[in-house]
C-alpha cells in the first residue's frame, strides 16, 4: 500500500470535505491558504487589524492564539469587530495547555486547533515503561479530558485541527514510540479515535516539524495508515519554526512542496519569523500550480510503481548508490558531498578575474555557450569546450534526437568524461520511446547524467521518477545532477525548485545541483547551499530553528533573531533554536544544539539540547550568556577577519 494514489501521476489525495464556517477544506476544494496573527489577543484593535490585513492579502483562514480563558473570551469581541467590517474569513482558536480556553473558544470561532501533545498532558520528559494496561488507562484519562471539547464542536458545527508537533509529543507517546514520525502519527490517531467514538468527523490533521525530512515522513506515514484504516481526513501542511528570509522559504518549500507533489495536502501555512502578512504570498506561490482540479499528470508508463518503491524506498531513504567520476578538482558521485554547479557564463559576469573559489561558491561551471573554458585549476571542475568534461545535450522530446544521440556516441569515444544534459521530462512532451533508445546507447561508465526538471508544472516528478527507476532497473549507476532552468525571471522560482528538487533529495537521490537560466550565479549558488542545508544533506552555515511570532511570544522575535544571527552566523553546523515561548521549545530543541526561549516578559531560558541549563536570565544578558554557553561546549570559533583592499 502506498502513501499516494499513484507515484507516477499527479493526483490529489481524495479526502472528505470539512467546513470551516462557509469555507471548505479538502474534497474538491482548492488548497487553502492560512496564517496566524502575531499580536497579543487581548489587544483587540491590533488583532482585528491584523486579521483584516491578512484577509486582504489573500489569507483564507486566520488563526489566533488563546493561551488563557481571558484570551478565549476576547475572541468574541474580535470576531464581532471583524464581521462588522464586512470580513467573513473563518477564525481559528489556537490552544495549548488550556482545555478550559478551548471550551470557550468552541462557542465562538469556526475552528479550534488543539495539540494532542499538551492538551491533556504536561511535558515532564519522564522515562517510564508503560505496560498495555497502564497505557490504556492513560488514554481513558485523555478521552475524559478531551470529550467535552468534542461535544461542543459537534453541537456547534465547529471544525477541529488535531495539530501534532514533533517538538511537543506527550511523555506517553515518547516512551512507547520515541521522538519519531511513528510517534507523531500515533499521537494524532489517539485523538482521532476519541473523536470517531463520539461520532465527530469534522477534523483536519497536521504533522509539523522543524526538520522537513521528519515532517515529510510523518505525513506520508499518516496517509498510509489512514488509508489502511479507511480514514479520509484532510491534511494541513507546514514546516514549523522554519525561520526567516530565503532560508525559511526554501525550508518550507522542501517540506510542503514535496508533499504537494505527491498529491498530499489540503491547506497550508508557511511559518516565517516575519510579519504574518509576508507568509501569504509565499503560500499562494507554493499552491498556484495545483489550482487545476482536472490535471492528473498522466504520462506514458514504462516502469511499474512497485519497482519505484522497491528500488528507491522513499519511506526509508538511503542515499542511492552511484559510481564516482573523477573530473577536474571536484570529483562527483559515490559518498562525496553533493556538488553545486552554475552556468559558466553567469559566473564570469560576477568573477571576471577568475579568482580562486571561496567557501560556499560554485564547485562546477557548466559552459552552455560555445566559448572556450580556460581552467586555471582554482578548485573548479569545468564542463564544455576545453573543460574537464565534454558537454552533450540530449533533448528527449526534440526533433534532433537522432543527431543528439550521434553526438553522444562520438563523445563517449573520447578520453574525457561526458556531462550528459537531458531535457524533455515535461508530462505533456515526454517520449518513452526516445527514453528507451537513449538508455540503450549505454553512454559508458565515464559520464555524469544531468536531468532538467520542468519548471512550474504540476506533477513535475512523475516522468523523472520513472526515468530514475529505470536507471536502477538496468543497473546504471552514473552520478545524477538535478538541473533547474529559471524561466521568465520568475519571482518565486526558488519555491518551485525547492519543491521538486527537495522531493528527490529527501528520498536519497542526487549527486549535484545545477541552477541556470534567468537568474544570477550568486542567487543560484545561494539557493543550492540553502536547499542542501534544508534537506540536511550538506551543512555549510549555522542552522536556525526560529518560530513565527504569535500572541504567546514574550519578546520581539524578529529583532532578537536578527541580533543572534548577526553574532553567530559564522558558526558552521551549529544549530540554534530561538523560541518565543515554551510550547514547542524543548522538543524542537532536541534537534538543536542550543536554545533561546522566552520564559517571561523580559526574561530568557537557555537550553542545551532539550535541557534547560539557565533560567529567567534578564534579556539584556541573554545574548552574552548564549555565546558563553556555546564556548563552554567547544562549539565557538572566532569570526574570520574581513580583508580590506
Amino acid at each position: 500500500m502506498q502513501y499516494t494514489k499513484n507515484i507516477f501521476s499527479y493526483q490529489r489525495r481524495l479526502t472528505r470535505e470539512v467546513m470551516v464556517g462557509n469555507l471548505g477544506i479538502g474534497g474538491q476544494n482548492p488548497i487553502r491558504i492560512q496564517s496566524m496573527t502575531t499580536s497579543d489577543t487581548m489587544d483587540t484593535a491590533a488583532t482585528v487589524a491584523e486579521v483584516i490585513q491578512l484577509a486582504d492579502a489573500g489569507c483564507e483562514i486566520v488563526r489566533i492564539t488563546a493561551p488563557t480563558v481571558k484570551d478565549a473570551k476576547n475572541l468574541a469581541e474580535i470576531k464581532k469587530q471583524v464581521r462588522v467590517r464586512g470580513y467573513q474569513v473563518p477564525l481559528v482558536a489556537d490552544i495549548h495547555f488550556t482545555p478550559n480556553a478551548a471550551l470557550i473558544a468552541a462557542e465562538i470561532v469556526e475552528k479550534v486547533r488543539i495539540n494532542p501533545g499538551n492538551y491533556a498532558d504536561k511535558k515532564k520528559f519522564e522515562i517510564r515503561d508503560y505496560n498495555d494496561t497502564e497505557y490504556d488507562t492513560e488514554l481513558q484519562r485523555v478521552a475524559e479530558r478531551f470529550a467535552p471539547l468534542v461535544e461542543i464542536c459537534k453541537k456547534n458545527a465547529v471544525a477541529m485541527r488535531i495539530g501534532v508537533n514533533h517538538g511537543s509529543l506527550s511523555d506517553r507517546v515518547m516512551n512507547r514510540f520515541g521522538d519519531t514520525p511513528a510517534g507523531m502519527v500515533e499521537s494524532a490517531l489517539e485523538f482521532v479515535r476519541i473523536c470517531e467514538d463520539l461520532k465527530y468527523y469534522d477534523l483536519v490533521i497536521s504533522m509539523k516539524s522543524s526538520n522537513p525530512q521528519v515532517m515529510i515522513k510523518a505525513y506520508r506515514m499518516l496517509a498510509l495508515k489512514m488509508t489502511a484504516l479507511g480514514m479520509d481526513y484532510p491534511f494541513h501542511l507546514g514546516v514549523t519554526e522554519a525561520g526567516d528570509g530565503e532560508d525559511g522559504r526554501i525550508k518550507s518549500a522542501v517540506g510542503i512542496g514535496t508533499l504537494l507533489e505527491d498529491g498530499i495536502g489540503d491547506t497550508i501555512r508557511v511559518s516565517l519569523t516575519e510579519d504574518a502578512v509576508f507568509e501569504v504570498p509565499v503560500a499562494a506561490a507554493l499552491v498556484k500550480k495545483y489550482y487545476s482540479q482536472t490535471f492528473d499528470g498522466s504520462t506514458a508508463r514504462f516502469v511499474e510503481e512497485a519497482d519505484y518503491f522497491e528500488l528507491i524506498q522513499p519511506e526509508k531513504p538511503v542515499r542511492l548508490k552511484t559510481q564516482t567520476i573523477q573530473a577536474g578538482l571536484q570529483p562527483i558521485g559515490g559518498k562525496l558531498p553533493l556538488r553545486v554547479m552554475v552556468a559558466a557564463e553567469k559566473h564570469r559576469l560576477e568573477n571576471p578575474s577568475n579568482k580562486p573559489v571561496q567557501e560556499a561558491e560554485a564547485e562546477w561551471l557548466i559552459a552552455f555557450e560555445k566559448a572556450t573554458l580556460v581552467n586555471e585549476k582554482n578548485g573548479l571542475t569545468t564542463v564544455g569546450n576545453n573543460g574537464d568534461m565534454q558537454l552533450v545535450k540530449i533533448e528527449l522530446a526534440g526533433e534532433n534526437f537522432k543527431q543528439d544521440i550521434a553526438e553522444l556516441n562520438r563523445a563517449t569515444d573520447g578520453e574525457k568524461p561526458v556531462f550528459i544534459y537531458c531535457s524533455g521530462f515535461a508530462a505533456d512532451e515526454f517520449n518513452p520511446e526516445n527514453v528507451q533508445k537513449f538508455l540503450q546507447t549505454k553512454p559508458g561508465e565515464n559520464a555524469v547524467l544531468a536531468l532538467e526538471f520542468p519548471a512550474n508544472q504540476p506533477g513535475a516528478l512523475t516522468t523523472l521518477r520513472q526515468f530514475i527507476t529505470k536507471l536502477q532497473i538496468i543497473h546504471c549507476e552514473l552520478p545524477l545532477v538535478f538541473a533547474y532552468c529559471v524561466q521568465n525571471r520568475d519571482k518565486f522560482w526558488q519555491l518551485d525548485a525547492a519543491s521538486v528538487l527537495g522531493a528527490l533529495l529527501t528520498s536519497g537521490i542526487g549527486n549535484g545541483l545545477l541552477i541556470h537560466g534567468e537568474t544570477t550565479a550568486a542567487a543560484a549558488r545561494r539557493f543550492c547551499y540553502t536547499l542542501l542545508q534544508a534537506t540536511r544533506l550538506r551543512i555549510t552555515k549555522t542552522e536556525y530553528i526560529s518560530c513565527p511570532s504569535c500572541g504567546r511570544t514574550l519578546f520581539n522575535l524578529q529583532s532578537i533573531t536578527e541580533r543572534i544571527k548577526a553574532k553567530t552566523a559564522h558558526l558552521k553546523g551549529v544549530k540554534i533554536a530561538i523560541m518565543g515561548c515554551i510550547v514547542n521549545g524543548p522538543g524542537e530543541m532536541a534537534d538543536a544544539d542550543f536554545g533561546y526561549v522566552g520564559s517571561g516578559h523580559g526574561t530568557i531560558n537557555l537550553f542545551v539540547g532539550k535541557n534547560c541549563v539557565q533560567r529567567n536570565i534578564p534579556q539584556n544578558e541573554a545574548d552574552f550568556r548564549l555565546i558563553e554557553l556555546i564556548k563552554e561546549h567547544g562549539m565557538w570559533v572566532e569570526e574570520p577577519a574581513v580583508s580590506v583592499g
